[in-house]
C-alpha cells in the first residue's frame, strides 16, 4: 500500500487546506456567517452520501483501480474553479464536487486495503488512515497560511499537489476479488511495494468464493448490514465535522493567534492512537476497541462544552480525535467480518455514506447553534449524540451473525 498511502497524503494534504482557507474565505472574503461556513465544508460529505455506496457497489463490479486513478485530476480541476467562486453559492457548488470525486477515492482505496489485508484489516484501515491524517495535520496549517497571503495560491497549491497524487497512484493495480473456488490472494511479493509490513511471509493464503452481490440493497443502494453501525458513525460523523469546519472561528472566539495547535491536536492524536487501534482490533477483537472510543468522543466534546479555554480546547480536541483513531477502523473490520468478499465495497461504501451524513450536517449544526447560543452549548450536541451513537451500536453487536475474530 505504499503507493495509496502515498496518494493519501498528498491528496488529504490538499483537500486539508480547505478545513481552513474555505472558512476564512467564506467569513472575511465573502461576508457570509458561521453558519454558511460550516455548510461550506459540510456538502463535501453532502455529496459524498449519495456517491459512497454507489462507487462502493460499482467497485464491486467493475473494479476499485478507476475509482482510485480518476478522482485526484478531478480534484485538481474543481480547486483550479475555486478562482471564480466569488459568491456562496459557487463555492457550495465546488466543494459538492470536491465531494463526489473525494468520496469516489476514499470509498475505493478503503476497500482495496480490504483486499489487501484479508486477515487484517482493521490494521490496513488504520495505515491508510495515517496516511490521510498526515495530510490533515498539515493541510489545515497550510491553507490557513495560503488564505492570509495570496487567495489565489490558496486553490492553485493543492491544485498541483492533487495533480502529484494521480500521477503517483496511475500504475495501481487492481485488487478487487475473483470469483473462482478458492482465488488466491493477492501474491504478497508482488504488492509489497503497496503494502510493506502488511503482507505476511509463507504462502498466500486463500479467499473463499465469493458470494455474487445478491443482497437486496436498502433504496437500491445501501447495504442492510451497514444501517446500525452506520447510524453510530453518523452521530459520530457530526461531532468530527463539527471539529473541523469550526475550529478556525473556535480559536478566534477563545482568543488564539491561531487555529494551529487545535487542528494539530486533532490530526496527531488520530495519527498516534491510529498506529496502534488497529493492530488492537485485530488482536483483541474490534468491539473491544469501539466503546471505548464512543467514551473519548463524549469526554472530549465535554471539556469542549465546558471550558472555553485553550489548553482545555487543545484537550477536548486531542480526546475526540482519539476516539475517532479507535471508533473507525475497529467498526471497518468489524463490518467487514460480515459481510461476504462480493458484497465488502457495497457494505463499506455504505457505512461510509451513513458518516458522510453526519459530517455533512455536523459543520452546519454546530456553527448554527454557535451563531445563536455561543460554542459552549453548541459543543454540547455532539456528545450527546455520541453517547446515543455508542447505544446504538451496542444493539448491532448483540445481534446475531457472523462476526469478525474476537469480536464478541
Amino acid at each position: 500500500m505504499r503507493r495509496l498511502n502515498v496518494t493519501a497524503v498528498a491528496l488529504y494534504l490538499a483537500l486539508g487546506t480547505m478545513f481552513a482557507s474555505v472558512p476564512l474565505y467564506v467569513t472575511e472574503e465573502l461576508g457570509g456567517s458561521k453558519a454558511m461556513a460550516g455548510l461550506a465544508i459540510s456538502i463535501f460529505f453532502i455529496a459524498a452520501v449519495v456517491t459512497r455506496p454507489v462507487v462502493g457497489r460499482l467497485a464491486d463490479v467493475h473494479g476499485r483501480r478507476l475509482f482510485i486513478v480518476i478522482p485526484p485530476f478531478a480534484i485538481a480541476v474543481l480547486l483550479v474553479a475555486m478562482l471564480g467562486a466569488r459568491w456562496v453559492p459557487a463555492v457550495l457548488a465546488v466543494r459538492f464536487g470536491l465531494g463526489v470525486f473525494g468520496s469516489a477515492f476514499y470509498t475505493a482505496a478503503v476497500t482495496t486495503s480490504t483486499d489487501l489485508n484479508p486477515h487484517g484489516q482493521a490494521s490496513a484501515v488504520a495505515v491508510l488512515s495515517i496516511s490521510i491524517y498526515l495530510g490533515f495535520a498539515l493541510g489545515p496549517t497550510l491553507g490557513e497560511t495560503l488564505v492570509h497571503g495570496a487567495t489565489a495560491l490558496a486553490w492553485l497549491v493543492p491544485a498541483a499537489l492533487a495533480v502529484v497524487a494521480g500521477a503517483i497512484v496511475w500504475g495501481i493495480p487492481e485488487t478487487r476479488p475473483a470469483g473462482d473456488d478458492a482465488t488466491p490472494a493477492p501474491d504478497p511479493g508482488a504488492y509489497e511495494e503497496l503494502a510493506p509490513g502488511l503482507t505476511g511471509a509463507g504462502p498466500a493464503p486463500t479467499v473463499p468464493r465469493a458470494a455474487a452481490p445478491g443482497t437486496r440493497l436498502w433504496l437500491g443502494v445501501l447495504h442492510p448490514a451497514a444501517v446500525l453501525p452506520g447510524l453510530t458513525l453518523l452521530t459520530l460523523g457530526l461531532g468530527y465535522q463539527a471539529i473541523t469546519s469550526q475550529s478556525a472561528l473556535y480559536a478566534t472566539s477563545i482568543d488564539m493567534a491561531t487555529a494551529t495547535p487545535l487542528f494539530a491536536a486533532f490530526a496527531l492524536s488520530i495519527l498516534g492512537i491510529r498506529l496502534v487501534s488497529g493492530r488492537l482490533a485485530d488482536t483483541i477483537g474490534p468491539v473491544r476497541v469501539m466503546f471505548p472510543g464512543v467514551a473519548c468522543y463524549i469526554v472530549g466534546f465535554g471539556l469542549l462544552a465546558r471550558f472555553a479555554a485553550p489548553v482545555a480546547a487543545v484537550v477536548g480536541i486531542a480526546f475526540v480525535g482519539a476516539g475517532w483513531a479507535l471508533v473507525f477502523p475497529a467498526v471497518t473490520a468489524w463490518l467487514s467480518g460480515r459481510v461476504p468478499d462480493a458484497e465488502r465495497g457495497s457494505a463499506l461504501g455504505s457505512l461510509i455514506s451513513f458518516m458522510d451524513i453526519g459530517q455533512g450536517t455536523g459543520g452546519y449544526l454546530v456553527g448554527g447553534l454557535a451563531d445563536a447560543f455561543g460554542f459552549g452549548t453548541a459543543f454540547v450536541a455532539p456528545a450527546v449524540l455520541a453517547a446515543a451513537g455508542g447505544i446504538v451500536l451496542a444493539v448491532a453487536v448483540r445481534r446475531p451473525g457472523p462476526t469478525a475474530p474476537g469480536g464478541s
